[in-house]
């Protein structure tokens, strides 16, 4: 089973359960830039160098990652909706880049 797949899953039975709302498209590209921005807010509290208005702890590699593993959620969710398949559309950008980068 792939990510795309196991987000699948995991939105099904929230839905069942009833603790889940679809987002549409917009909705979905805006909580995943959202997403990002914790991400980078994350990154940023790494660096001993900021001075920040509160005295939370700097956050753990996996707190960095689980707001990375949101923003890709986000945009399973936002293939989903396009009718696109992640490994389909990942396949295509490589090979796309490959080309462009002359890369066999």
């Amino acid at each position: 089973m792939d990510i795309q797949d196991v987000v699948r899953e995991h939105r099904r039975k929230w839905i069942e359960a009833g603790q889940w709302q679809e987002p549409n498209l917009t909705d979905c590209l805006d909580f995943m830039a959202t997403e990002v921005a914790e991400a980078i807010d994350k990154r940023l509290r790494l660096s001993r160098g900021y001075v920040r208005n509160n005295a939370e702890p700097a956050p753990s590699p996996l707190e960095l990652g689980v707001e990375v593993f949101d923003a890709i959620m986000m945009g399973c969710i936002a293939l989903d909706l396009l009718g696109l398949d992640l490994g389909e559309v990942a396949r295509l950008k490589l090979e796309a880049m490959d080309r462009k980068k002359g890369v066999d």
